[in-house]
């Protein structure tokens, strides 16, 4: 079995920010600041499990693939192939003609076009 190289994340201008919708940061709770010098709780207080379910959902997996299937969607010669859940995609450049669509559709840019060498 071949390993995957790590990738790092991608940059904002990689990204297809218009797939996710616009969401508020989670407002996460504070002592008042009369409490502050009772006692030595927590000032900024932690998310409980809903709040952090919420928080979780909203991460654009920069460079990261997470099988949204856009890729495998738009290619018009059939180049990509699923490889089945959690195993990502595959793609057959004897059929790829490198048109770009997979790379331009990809949600959180995990896709990199590389110039062939000939």
């Amino acid at each position: 079995m071949r390993r995957r190289k790590r990738r790092g994340p991608a940059s904002f201008d990689r990204l297809n920010a218009w797939y996710y919708e616009d969401a508020p940061g989670t407002v996460r709770p504070t002592i008042e600041t009369i409490r502050r010098v009772e006692n030595f709780e927590e000032v900024v207080k932690g998310l409980d499990e809903t709040n952090a379910r919420y928080e979780a959902r909203r991460c654009l997996s920069c460079g990261n693939c997470f099988e949204c299937d856009n890729c495998y969607g738009v290619c018009p010669d059939n180049a990509v192939i699923k490889l089945g859940p959690g195993n990502r995609f595959k793609f057959d450049c004897d059929y790829c003609k490198g048109c770009g669509l997979c790379a331009a559709e990809c949600p959180c840019g995990a896709i990199d076009m590389v110039a062939e060498a000939i």
